[in-house]
């Protein structure tokens, strides 16, 4: 008896199957269900989206979703995830799913498409198989926030406040400067504060009271963000920024080692973050705060048309 493989359209009533597949398969995955349901809601229709769902006999064995990449100015940039839990693999679901997601992103006009692969070879050689080429290359890192080095001391004129103390336009201004510049294959040009709004500063998981701003002088000079899920006792760094010209003044380990005291005070006992391996500056201060590399990703860039 032969168990058909049938792929439909996702619904939001969806988003706990696709997250029971995303935690089974990155451990650095932490995101909680109500926090993915946020990232849904807040897509904007000129994203063009497509998300899919493949089940066998009513089971959720993997998903896929691919649209246009609107954070960046670069026309026609798309991106794609095909994500299939580990029982799974190796049965041609990720293949059917990612037919499908192609065909859509040639029809709406995508021109360049990223996608992301682990560290596991048969990742990545199921990449390059659909002609994709390695590019950009992330650590992930972790540590235990009940094992700190000490404080730094804060130099005169420098003062530090939880996000929700300095507040969402102070806050967006920094983030949307500062960010400008982070390092990868697509450039990042933005997001409109509503989007910034729902998406970021609103969503279940963001941690206002723990993420913190260094301010120089009273002005808004350095942030850094983190998102948990409480239920998991995680968190996960979802950036540090510093504006260009307060750089080299050692601001980003000021923040996040106070955002990590108060992370572990609210009961987050893992801190886990995510640097491109050409950022030394930041590498340098998370080796500093002791978190030590257990995974990497790598993206990867498939040209569908000129």
């Amino acid at each position: 008896m032969t168990h058909e493989l049938h792929i439909r359209e996702m619904t939001i009533e969806d988003v706990p199957a696709q997250a029971r597949i995303r935690y089974a398969s990155f451990g650095w995955f932490i995101s909680s269900v109500a926090q993915q349901e946020v990232w849904w809601r807040t897509t904007l229709p000129k994203a063009r989206v497509l998300r899919l769902l493949a089940l066998r006999d009513g089971q959720a064995m993997g998903c896929a979703v691919g649209g246009f990449n609107v954070t960046t100015s670069e026309p026609g940039a798309g991106y794609v995830q095909v994500e299939v839990h580990p029982d799974h693999r190796g049965q041609g679901v990720g293949s059917a799913l990612y037919q499908r997601v192609e065909e859509h992103l040639r029809d709406i006009g995508a021109r360049r498409v990223r996608a992301f692969a682990t560290e596991d070879l048969a990742d990545q050689r199921w990449a390059q198989a659909r002609g994709y080429t390695q590019g950009a290359h992330d650590r992930y890192a972790r540590l235990d926030t009940a094992e700190l080095p000490p404080l730094p001391p804060l130099p005169s004129g420098v003062t530090t406040a939880s996000l929700r103390e300095v507040g969402p336009q102070s806050v967006y201004d920094l983030d949307q400067a500062a960010s400008v510049d982070e390092p990868g294959d697509m450039s990042f040009d933005g997001i409109p504060y509503d989007i910034w709004m729902n998406r970021y500063w609103n969503s279940p998981d963001q941690q206002l009271d723990v993420g913190t701003v260094v301010l120089v002088d009273g002005v808004a000079a350095c942030a850094t963000f983190l998102e948990a899920n409480l239920d998991l006792g995680k968190g996960m760094s979802t950036g540090t920024c510093t504006l260009r010209e307060y750089r080299g003044r050692g601001l980003a380990k000021i923040a996040k080692s106070v955002a990590l005291r108060k992370a572990a005070q609210a009961g987050i006992h893992t801190a886990i973050t995510c640097n491109d391996y050409t950022n030394a500056p930041m590498i340098a201060v998370n080796d500093w705060l002791g978190y030590q590399p257990f995974a990497s990703e790598y993206a990867y860039l498939k040209q569908l048309a000129d």
